[in-house]
Formats: C-alpha cells, structure tokens, sequence
C-alpha cells in the first residue's frame, strides 16, 4: 500500500506540475516510457496500449486539475482568514479529489501491469521494490534527531 501511495504521489506531483508545463510532463511520460521499455523489454504493442492507458489517465486527471486549483485557492484564502470551519470542509473536499486521482493513477497501474509476462511482472515488482526502499530512506531523518 505505501508503494502505490508513493508512486501515485509522484504521478499526482506530476500531473499537477503539468498544468503550467505540458511539455515537461510529456518529456517525462516519454523517459518513464523509455524506462519501462528498456527495463521490462516491452514490444511494440505493450508501449502502444502503456502509452493508451497513461495517455487516458492523464486525461482523466486533467479533467480534475480545474476543481483542485480552486479548492487550492479556497485553502489558502481560508487560512489567509483564519476560518477553521472552511479549512475542515475544504479538506474534507480535497481528499475526495485527491482519492479520484489516486484511483485513476492505481486503475491505470492495474491495467498496464496486466498487460505484462510474468518474468515482466517480476522484474516490475522487483524494481518497485527497490524504489520504495530507495524513497523510504530520503524520508528518514539521519541517525540522532
């Protein structure tokens, strides 16, 4: 579970820096894309029905960017103003949008790791592995705090 709320961090990173950088996030779908390619050994039709899949659910998140800007703005003019009572509804708001962005990111997951062999799935889960233990130690405070 904390390796796809970690990945899916990332990707809601991602996708929220793409509203003020198209061509950033597509440069990084094309090295995540590469990356997979390269790392599983994908064939032709896998990165054709990866790149479909990570393609609509961009869309999709796309389609929520507007309404988490302005709960974004909400916030802060909340918190600009004091007002406890809009903060606790706001939030209540923002984790029902960020759990749609978290379920369009681990559907999208779902569906490109069904499209993997199993020495694919293997490798795959091998490498989230290791990312998740790479990420869980930048997260830990150093020895003595």
């Amino acid at each position: 579970m904390k390796r796809s709320s970690l990945f899916l961090s990332f990707l809601v990173a991602g996708v929220l820096s793409a509203q003020t950088a198209p061509a950033t996030h597509a440069r990084a779908g094309d090295r995540m894309m590469q990356r997979l390619t390269a790392q599983l050994n994908l064939t032709p039709d896998q990165q054709a029905q990866a790149k479909a899949i990570f393609k609509d659910a961009h869309q999709q998140t796309q389609a929520l960017m507007p309404q988490l800007k302005q709960e974004h703005q909400a916030m802060a003019n909340a918190v600009k103003s004091d007002n406890e009572v809009q903060i606790d509804q706001l939030s209540q708001q923002n984790s029902q949008l960020n759990a749609q962005v978290r379920a369009i990111h681990t559907n999208a997951r779902a569906k490109f790791y069904a499209l993997l062999t199993p020495a694919q799935k293997t490798t795959y889960d091998q490498d989230m592995k290791s990312r998740a233990a790479h990420m869980r130690k930048r997260v830990q405070p150093p020895a003595g705090e």
